[in-house]
Formats: structure tokens, C-alpha cells, sequence
């Protein structure tokens, strides 16, 4: 009997649907934890990471979206390809199209790989298999008009299930999702300069990290957030700008914010922070961002 592409693929998913079932979730003081670009060996943000996230003890991943020239939405980090996904030279993801970014391969530490980079529509079909996980996408561009968004939001809405959500380090990004997506949450990235060298070290970068002051992050700005993008809204914040900002978890507890935190100094500095954040305030954030596995962040808390 020939079977159609869609056939196989919706034995697939209830494959995983079935499997998912055993799927089990982090225990972390009442944190979610979500893992940074996938988990396991395998090339960061394929879908080989995103699901050995879904099959592990994490609540969620977190992942990033660009959009290709033609249109397409597809899951990369960077600003160049090469380091992660092999296009032959070096190009940005604006420079391609979807037939290019099939023909790709990934690597996983700088080691070639036969898997190909993701489309969003693969990991929205990976993540309707796993209702108490949630995806979370980090919209990397800007974007000059909302179109490209609402067409993100329409296939992400494809996730019948509902749990995914997007953020941005782009306010008006999140303007325009509010506007596709006008109950869901969003989340703000906040960009602390002094954190530079994490997109790339060079005299440039060293310059701005060593001059730069932490990001304010008050009650006044918080509210500017609320009004700018609308609830439900958060913050995802880097360690060292939850340091500088003490009254943060409070604040924004107190005006309805979760606040998600990772950091570019890795999970031992985060729970480091962590500490000094619950011993100041008895407070904890809503989430978390792991380089690493649950069970050895979450055990550095205990």
C-alpha cells in the first residue's frame, strides 16, 4: 500500500503523542526551566535538540526564529551561517531561501552533520506532541512591518494545544505579536551591555562590556513595558542584570510580570545569582534558561 507524505507524517505525531505521555518535568523550587537552544548531543536548535528536550526533565525549550528572504520562518541563532548551519559561505538568513536552507546541513560543535536545519513548521509539529512543554521562541530580527509576525503567529497557533509563547530584545516586535496574538504571553528581553562580548569578541565589543552601565530595570520602566507591548508580559533578564536591579523579582511580582532569567556567565553563575536574590528578597523568578541539564542547576539551589 503506498502511503502519502501525510500519512507518515501524521503516524508520526501520534507516535510521539504516545511517547509523550511519559514525558516528565523539572522539580525546581517552583521554577520553570526551560533549556537554552535544545539539550543533548546534538546540533544546537535542531530539531534533534528540541526533542531531547521534550523527552527530558525540562518544562519547556527555548529556541530562535529568524525569517528567510523568501518569507519563511526557520529556527536559527546567529547573525551569519556557519558556525551552526553550513550553507557554504557565510550568509545571512535574509540571503536565502527555503530551497537553500534545505539543501543545509547542521554541525554539532564545529562536526558535520547529516540533519538539516528546521523550519518552523517542523518544531510547531514536534511541540503539538507535548502539551505540558512549552516552546519558547525568540523572534531574533527586526522586523519593519508586523506582516512577517502575524504570519509567525498563525503557524505557531498550529500548536493546538496552546503552550508557546514568543519573545523579543525588539519592543516593537512584541508590539506587533500583541496585535496577532492579543491574550498571550510575551516576553521582553533585556539586553545588558555589558554582556557585549557574548555576540562576538572584538575591540568593539570589549569597548562597549567595558563601559557599559546595567540596564535600569525600576517600576517606572516595568510599566512603560505593560503599556508598550500590553498584557500579560514578562521580562527575561541576564543574572548580572537581576544583580543590579535587587527590587526586580518584588516589583515585578507585584504588577503581574514574570521575570525569566539565564546567563551568558553560565548555569553555576545563575544559581549563584539566584541565591543572593532569594537570600535579599525570599523571592525566586518564574523561570529559568539552562545551558546544562535540571537536575544539576536545580541541585546547586537546594
Amino acid at each position: 500500500m503506498v502511503i502519502t507524505r501525510n500519512k507518515n507524517k501524521a503516524a508520526a505525531l501520534a507516535l510521539l503523542l504516545c511517547m509523550a505521555s511519559t514525558a516528565v518535568q523539572a522539580d525546581c523550587l517552583g521554577m520553570k526551566v526551560h533549556a537554552h537552544r535544545g539539550a543533548g548531543n546534538a546540533p544546537e536548535n535542531s530539531l534533534s535538540a528540541l526533542r531531547n528536550t521534550y523527552f527530558g526533565t525540562w518544562d519547556g525549550v527555548e529556541t530562535d526564529l529568524q525569517l528567510l528572504g523568501d518569507g519563511n520562518w526557520v529556527v536559527h541563532h546567529d547573525l551569519l551561517t556557519g558556525r551552526v548551519v553550513d550553507t557554504g559561505a557565510p550568509r545571512t538568513v535574509k540571503q536565502l531561501t527555503a530551497d537553500d536552507w534545505r539543501a543545509a546541513s547542521m554541525k554539532n560543535r564545529g562536526v558535520p552533520t547529516p540533519e538539516t536545519p528546521p523550519f518552523v513548521s517542523d518544531i510547531a509539529d514536534l511541540a503539538t506532541a507535548f502539551p505540558a512543554k512549552t516552546l519558547n521562541a525568540e523572534i531574533k530580527d527586526v522586523m519593519p512591518s508586523c506582516a512577517p509576525i502575524a504570519t509567525l503567529v498563525a503557524q505557531l497557533r498550529g500548536i493546538k494545544h496552546g503552550n508557546w509563547f514568543l519573545t523579543s530584545g525588539v519592543p516593537n516586535n512584541l508590539a506587533c505579536a500583541r496585535r496577532a496574538d492579543p491574550q498571550g504571553y510575551l516576553g521582553l528581553l533585556v539586553f545588558d551591555a555589558r554582556n557585549a562580548q557574548a555576540a562576538g569578541a572584538n575591540r568593539v565589543s570589549r569597548y562597549i562590556a567595558k563601559n557599559a552601565r546595567p540596564p535600569r530595570l525600576d517600576k517606572p520602566w516595568l510599566q512603560r513595558v505593560q503599556q508598550q507591548i500590553g498584557m500579560p508580559v514578562g521580562v527575561h533578564v541576564d543574572a548580572r542584570s537581576l544583580d543590579a536591579n535587587p527590587n526586580l523579582l518584588a516589583d515585578a511580582a507585584g504588577m503581574n510580570m514574570p521575570v525569566f532569567v539565564y546567563a551568558v556567565d553560565g548555569d553555576s553563575a545563575l544559581a549563584a545569582s539566584l541565591l543572593r536574590a532569594q537570600q535579599r528578597s525570599h523571592r525566586l523568578p518564574s523561570g529559568v534558561i539552562l545551558d546544562g541539564n535540571p537536575e544539576t542547576f536545580c541541585a546547586m539551589m537546594k
